[in-house]
């Protein structure tokens, strides 16, 4: 059975999560943020064991701290598209702008693909899915069978992620929103990368930053 653990990590509170299948106590970590040392004790605390850190896009409060996680906890980066690269491998800068710590710049030890699915010791699959739009590369992480999504800065509950960091796009972004993620079942429920947890169903309902987006656009 999967279940999951959220943690507020960085300046921004940006929600990293532990998920875990408690069948055989694997572990992937999403979105490290800044918090490697302070992830790894609570891994040990918990007595999981992780098998990758999995990054749904390339901004610094999400995967900053992901080189150093790796190295304590031996595992690999995996994720996200590679339209990202640019991001991670100038991971130092976007501390400098946004007046955070500095970190490293990295390359993931994989970069994912949209549809590939990937086993990394769940008992289930996960499967990338390609959202383009708060950043290039961005991906999310889709459970089909729990139900659960892992959207990064794609989706959040009544709002969307921004588009007017270095190439976001928001035309991109609607339509990784509207043709991809409100194409899964209503009651997939979803893990965003900041503010609380909603479902497709919901967002698909009523997203007034969606809603305005579009407008926007026409």
């Amino acid at each position: 059975m999967i279940q999951y653990l959220t943690y507020g990590v960085s300046p921004f509170q940006q929600n990293c999560r532990i998920v875990f299948c408690s069948d055989n106590n694997n572990a992937v970590i999403v979105d490290p943020g800044d918090s490697a040392r302070e992830l790894s004790l609570e891994l040990d605390r918990l007595r999981l064991s992780p098998t990758a850190i999995l990054l749904t896009h390339g901004h610094q409060d999400h995967a900053g701290g992901a080189p150093e996680l790796s190295r304590i906890l031996n595992i690999d980066i995996v994720g996200p598209e590679k339209g990202d690269s640019f991001l991670l491998e100038g991971m130092c800068h976007q501390g400098q702008m946004l007046g955070l710590p500095p970190v490293e710049n990295f390359v993931p030890d994989r970069w994912v693909s949209d549809n590939e699915e990937l086993d990394l010791g769940l008992n289930e699959t996960v499967r990338v899915i390609h959202t383009p739009g708060h950043t290039p590369g961005g991906v999310c992480y889709y459970l089909e069978k729990s139900g659960l999504l892992l959207s990064g800065d794609t989706l959040f509950a009544g709002s969307v992620g921004r588009t007017d960091f270095p190439r976001g796009n928001a035309r991109d972004l609607v339509d990784s929103i509207t043709r991809k993620l409100f194409r899964l079942p209503d009651t997939v429920k979803v893990l965003s990368g900041h503010g609380p947890e909603t479902s497709i169903g919901n967002e698909k309902k009523d997203n007034p930053s969606l809603s305005y987006m579009k407008q926007l656009l026409n």
